[in-house]
């Protein structure tokens, strides 16, 4: 009875923020991941950054990737990572660290296509990037899972969920909280490690650490443009132990996609939403499959 009445609590909450939790993998090695669908296609961006304009809805990762989604990748395709993503020797549930934005970006292919090489992202071998092309991916798999560019980052986490103004904090509140109210240790605070992911509260569109916990990898280049594959790739949020001003919109860090930290984790997004995917099977005459679990 306790297992059902969870998963009840668990669904509505999920339908409350419109979610949905896609399936992975098989046997020992399944798990999930909970979305949430950004909206407001076309959106202009912050005025007082110049991030944030997305010309297509998208669903975004509710939480981090944790060490054990990352595991059970990994024991299903070895490439995908060197087996170090718990570096603070925390639960199952805390977020994967040090992934190298490659590790990361062959994650999210193990997504799309159950391989590391199959997917937005191209590789030569495991750790040489050939290419970029989201769009190829989403001809050949539908649904493609991606790390999030910078604007659909900033989105999620800086928009307002009416599409009405952008917030300096991804919590949506004028100052940062403390702990569990903004999913925000703080500079000095009681957290001296991460902690497990989806801990605190909701933020502005339903994700989770997007104001604290570990910073993350997105897909952009430093300088706005992906010509080298081996550029440097944004980093974005602050960590459990940042002060208030690496929480802000405003701040950006930038690494080579091969650095590991043990601060940095990542997020997947999700594309094109559903109804996208929907007119691309019927006007392919090929159909689609979306690995989406609705949890009711």
């Amino acid at each position: 009875m306790k297992g059902k009445i969870e998963a009840t609590m668990m669904a509505a909450a999920l339908v409350a923020v419109g979610a949905q939790a896609d399936g992975f993998g098989s046997g020992a090695n399944a798990f999930s991941l909970d979305f949430v669908n950004i909206g407001y296609a076309g959106n202009a961006a912050d005025v007082s950054t110049g991030y944030g304009a997305v010309a297509d809805s998208y669903r975004m990762g509710m939480h981090e990737i944790t060490i054990d989604q990352f595991a059970k990748a990994r024991a299903a395709d070895s490439r995908i990572g060197d087996g170090d993503e718990n570096p603070w020797s925390i639960g199952v549930n805390g977020a994967a660290l040090n992934t190298s934005w490659l590790e990361a970006a062959k994650f999210s292919n193990y997504l799309t296509s159950g391989t590391y090489n199959g997917g937005a992202y191209q590789f030569s071998d495991v750790n040489t990037l050939t290419g970029v092309d989201r769009a190829a991916a989403v001809g050949t798999y539908g649904t493609v899972y991606v790390l999030p560019t910078e604007d659909e980052w900033y989105k999620a986490a800086f928009l307002k969920s009416d599409g009405s103004a952008y917030t300096l904090y991804a919590s949506g509140d004028p100052v940062p909280g403390i702990e569990t109210d903004a999913n925000y240790g703080g500079f000095g605070g009681t957290y001296s490690s991460p902690w497990d992911v989806g801990t605190g509260n909701a933020e502005n569109n339903g994700t989770f650490d997007m104001n604290g916990n570990v910073r993350e990898w997105n897909e952009s280049a430093w300088d706005g443009t992906l010509d080298n594959m081996g550029e440097s790739r944004v980093v974005r949020d602050g960590a459990f132990h940042s002060d208030e001003a690496l929480l802000r919109s405003s701040n950006r860090i930038g690494f080579s996609p091969s650095i590991e930290g043990n601060t940095i984790g990542f997020r997947v997004a999700a594309i094109p939403e559903p109804s996208s995917v929907a007119m691309v099977g019927m006007v392919s005459g090929l159909g689609f499959f979306i690995r989406r679990r609705l949890m009711m």
